[in-house]
């Protein structure tokens, strides 16, 4: 008898239903959170679980589910190295047969010539631990497929062993930008060499049109025509499949920069803390994503390639001194003025950059601004006025851009001239020469080719100046940027709470949005025992957005301390202690997709029963059941549908009730919400949850503060009053009459 186990073949396997229940237990987890694809027919999805359950037991769900593919179709093998990839783990491939498997290589996942797959996690001589689309088994060796196939080994990968790392970096001197390069020294190698057998073969061009002026034109032979004829020949189809090696090699590197800088910025900057990340406008960061842009241009353009041609000049050199002998003077002082014009023009189009570029980023700012303001613009009749700055500022920005175009195109008509001179002169020079019988009319042919290749890359470079100080200036960037810690490097230092109670401490604490800013609130002190409610009230502008927000880490304490468990926040894994804090924004935040996907952000095992259940409780359920789509609508700021603001906060209220977090965060809801069916589930849930989860409500209703433990009251200009909820009450209640 034989039967498939997995994908490849297997006699007489026995399953162990044991074995297998964690895989399945992992993919019937994974399919009640809605990822429908991970279903008992689908074998690629079981062997992925088997790996990961062997290479790290006790993976975290959400760092599964963020190295997941974002698609429901099946999976294939490039979607379980992808997702083991995202998880931190390099694979490495080789040819082998099951029998000549290493037990020190298990976990690996095995695939046949037929395509065949199968889950090896160990071995004891000749009987193995494998995993297939059936289950788990020990199984002989005699039983397994014998073929050879390819063999996929899994290493936790080492971010510090990676040159572009800050460790490596600090022991190399390197820059981030130039690390990076580093990676591709094969590929330059070989567009290198490609470039030298290249300018090799271009001194055929040359010297053919020298031999046929001095021995078939002059001599009036005619027999060694065919000959030379046919070895320019060869020459130019042996350049042409050069040529080609060699843009391959350039169109590679180009588009495999550009992936790999564009995601690592973006990657960056969405790892940033949000102190870095909000001081700066949106079109800043839009900016320094685009930065990348100029580089990408850089090495698939004619500037990279005349990069790569100057060291190969000194062939068309001293092929120059070896046909003319002292003609070689004149390509040799052409080059030493281009490089004068390049030291001049450079150092003003350095300032102009500069200019250029402020006057740019002001123009961009203003109108992103204009555009998020558009309704007060309008609102205060202030649109000729706002017309008028907008066009101050564009013919600032034109003039700069005019006087930067300006040099380029003066490097560029100066550089053109001594092109014109160069070809002058060795016409000049070159026609004394043949009447004094120092060279020959067809040598003085040659001599002006390779002249031309002898000047062409420094001629490039100068019309490329304004590019060349953009692509420094852009690398500058990118290596600042990389050189910003992110919280997951911080978090390397930082402590992790393997449980968190809810204890929640401000001890002196005053908060500024600025260094050199004035405080929003200072000397700030009240304690939150695990379980406790406390509401914040206080004016507009007080603080109370803010407060919340360093209880989740998203603000530093600039004096003072906030503790949860006793333990300063500012030595916690900001990452991490977000995940167990549910918040509900004054403003909430939808992402393009369903209605589905953004309620399972904060919680993205929950069942379709969870999710019914907390839009009933923040009554939304009747309002998402009337939609088209129902809960899989597409919503979002761009998306395409459109949902009120009311739905919207319910919305945010039901994501808050389906994360189970020991700390719930509530900003202030509208008046309106409050007053209905969902405040009154809102207070039902409160008290279900007193005791249980510590709560903290931006409220200024008296029915809320009445449930509240401790109230806390900021004031502008005024200290903050913290305490127990009968004496802050009676305290407010004096103030208002």
């Amino acid at each position: 008898m034989t039967k498939n186990f997995g994908k490849v073949r297997v006699k007489n396997a026995a399953i162990s239903e044991a074995t297998d229940s964690p895989v399945m237990l992992m993919m019937n987890v994974l399919q009640e959170a809605g990822y429908r694809n991970f279903c008992a027919t689908n074998s690629w999805e079981k062997e992925l679980c088997a790996l990961v359950l062997t290479l790290e037991p006790h993976c975290k769900t959400y760092r599964l589910l963020e190295a997941l593919p974002q698609h429901n179709r099946p999976f294939d093998q490039a979607d379980v190295l992808n997702a083991l990839a995202h998880l931190g783990y390099r694979a490495h491939s080789a040819k082998t047969k099951i029998k000549d498997i290493d037990a020190r290589l298990f976990p690996c996942l095995f695939v046949a010539r037929n395509g065949n797959s199968l889950v090896l996690t160990g071995r004891d001589q000749a009987v193995f631990k494998v995993y297939g689309a059936q289950g788990s088994a020990d199984v002989r060796l005699e039983r397994l497929e014998q073929g050879e196939g390819r063999i996929w080994i899994f290493e936790r990968f080492d971010e510090n062993a990676a040159p572009t790392s800050k460790f490596m970096r600090a022991g190399s001197g390197s820059s981030w930008f130039r690390a990076l390069c580093g990676r591709f020294n094969g590929t330059i190698g070989q567009v290198m060499v490609a470039g030298l057998m290249l300018n090799l073969i271009a001194l055929s061009t040359p010297i053919f049109i020298l031999l046929v002026y001095d021995r078939v034109i002059a001599a009036g032979s005619l027999e060694t025509l065919p000959m030379l004829a046919t070895g320019v020949v060869i020459a130019l189809l042996c350049e042409m499949i050069l040529r080609k090696i060699r843009s391959r090699g350039l169109s590679w590197l180009a588009a495999r920069m550009d992936n790999i800088v564009g995601n690592k910025i973006f990657t960056h900057l969405i790892g940033l803390p949000p102190s870095l990340v909000e001081r700066a406008s949106v079109a800043a960061q839009i900016a320094r994503i685009k930065t990348f842009e100029s580089i990408r241009d850089f090495f698939s353009g004619s500037v990279f390639l005349s990069l790569l041609e100057m060291p190969f000049v000194v062939l068309a050199a001293v092929a120059i001194f070896m046909i003319s002998g002292p003609l070689v003077l004149v390509p040799l002082f052409m080059v030493g003025a281009y490089g004068v014009l390049f030291y001049v023009v450079y150092r003003k189009v350095r300032v102009a950059i500069r200019l250029a570029a402020k006057n740019s980023s002001a123009r961009q700012q203003f109108t992103i601004e204009t555009f998020e303001k558009i309704r007060a613009v309008r609102g205060y009749g202030l649109t000729s006025r706002w017309q008028s700055k907008f066009r101050d500022l564009s013919g600032r920005e034109m003039l700069a851009h005019f006087h930067l175009g300006w040099l380029g195109m003066v490097a560029e008509t100066v550089a053109h001239a001594f092109t014109v001179i160069s070809a002058v002169a060795t016409i000049g020079f070159g026609a004394h020469l043949i009447w004094t019988g120092g060279m020959s009319t067809g040598a003085l042919v040659a001599v002006m080719i390779l002249v031309w290749r002898v000047l062409t890359p420094f001629y490039s470079l100068c019309t490329m100046i304004p590019r060349l100080e953009q692509l420094r200036n852009s690398i500058i960037q990118i290596n600042m940027l990389m050189d910003l810690d992110t919280e997951a490097m911080e978090a390397k230092t930082a402590a992790r709470l393997p449980r968190i109670k809810g204890a929640v401490r401000f001890s002196h604490v005053s908060m500024r949005y600025a260094q050199d800013g004035d405080a929003v609130f200072r000397d700030l002190n009240f304690e939150a025992r695990p379980g406790d409610l406390v509401a914040i009230t206080g004016q507009n502008g007080s603080g109370k957005s803010s407060l919340l927000k360093l209880v989740k880490s998203l603000y530093k304490v600039q004096e003072g301390s906030v503790q949860i468990d006793g333990f300063d926040i500012r030595q916690l894994d900001a990452p991490d202690l977000r995940r167990h804090i549910a918040y509900v924004p004054q403003q909430p935040d939808f992402f393009r997709g369903s209605i589905l996907d953004n309620l399972r952000i904060g919680n993205p095992l929950a069942s379709e029963q969870d999710i019914r259940q907390a839009l009933v409780h923040a009554d939304a359920w009747d309002d998402v059941s009337k939609l088209m789509d129902d809960v899989e609508t597409l919503i979002g700021r761009y998306g395409v549908e459109t949902l009120p603001q009311g739905l919207l906060a319910r919305l945010s209220l039901a994501r808050a009730y389906l994360h189970p977090s020991p700390i719930v965060l509530i900003d202030e809801l509208p008046n309106m919400l409050l007053g209905g069916k969902a405040g009154e589930n809102l207070k039902k849930y409160l008290a279900d949850i007193r005791g249980k989860r510590t709560v903290f409500l931006v409220t200024y209703r008296e029915d809320f503060m009445r449930m509240a433990d401790t109230i806390v009251t900021l004031r502008r200009g005024v200290a903050p009053m913290a305490g127990p909820r009968e004496k802050i009450l009676e305290t407010l209640l004096e103030d208002a009459a």
